[in-house]
């Protein structure tokens, strides 16, 4: 019987839950062929000839050739103790190694920030969700930094100027400060003087975006046109700094020239 203390070594010595098994069988059997040492084992005989080129490769098993036939042998329990001292001895020059390991792996790694966290959106989804993120997770005093260059009119239709009014109205109830720079290059149904109307804090700059572009509360936020819009979030605060300071960069020169 395997006890779950004997288990626990031999898994801790490198063997597999399948090699215990048909060791510890071949240990009670002694001599037995290796379909014999697969039944006790409770392993069907395909896996059991597996199991026996895996432990005669580690010298935990070998074939006893006799005039009655090829029988298997495992080795004898004492064989562990030079197991043991191999790994100990590779562990050992690994361990040296390791420095230079670990400089040779990080070439290949590719590091992602552990607070990336990013969202997928579609259609009218993309455009309520983001937004409503956005006025949702700002405070009072806060910056909602938007670049649009997207027309919203074909996906919310006849909404569309309700929308924006929304928008104006919710960030100026919350006491948060939307700065909007208008792509000059974009298509727009409402007249930009009405969009500028509604939304006091915005320049136009032509820069030739494609796709809107929002950061707020370590969050930077993208909504691209195209047959079917979609937008994503990304929640990563030195990204969201980054862009930050691209935004207030083109603002503080425009806004001061305005």
């Amino acid at each position: 019987m395997i006890t779950s203390k004997l288990k626990k070594d031999l898994l801790q010595l490198g063997l597999t839950e399948n090699e215990i098994k048909f060791y510890v069988a071949g240990l009670e059997l002694g001599l037995a062929t290796i379909p014999q040492i697969a039944d006790r084992a409770g392993l069907s005989r395909m896996t059991g000839y597996n199991i026996f080129k895996l432990l005669n490769q580690k010298g935990m098993a070998d074939m006893d050739v006799r005039s009655y036939g090829q029988k298997c042998k495992v080795a004898k329990p004492a064989k562990l103790l030079s197991l043991f001292e191999e790994q100990r001895k590779t562990l050992d020059k690994l361990a040296t190694n390791m420095p230079n390991l670990i400089g040779e792996l990080n070439v290949h790694y590719a590091s992602v920030p552990e607070d990336l966290e990013i969202h997928y959106f579609r259609a009218k989804e993309a455009i309520h969700k983001i937004w409503d993120e956005a006025l949702t997770n700002t405070k009072k005093g806060d910056d909602i930094l938007a670049l649009s260059a997207v027309e919203f009119a074909p996906t919310l239709g006849e909404h569309y100027l309700e929308f924006l009014e929304e928008l104006a109205l919710r960030s100026t109830e919350k006491g948060i400060h939307l700065k909007m720079i208008l792509e000059k290059t974009g298509n727009y149904t409402l007249p930009r003087s009405t969009v500028q109307e509604i939304f006091p804090e915005s320049v136009q700059l032509k820069l030739g975006a494609t796709c809107d572009q929002m950061i707020f509360a370590d969050t930077v936020a993208y909504i691209f046109p195209g047959r079917e819009l979609f937008g994503i979030t990304i929640h990563n605060k030195e990204l969201a700094n980054h862009h930050s300071r691209i935004f207030y960069t083109l603002w503080n020169k425009m806004y001061n020239i305005n």
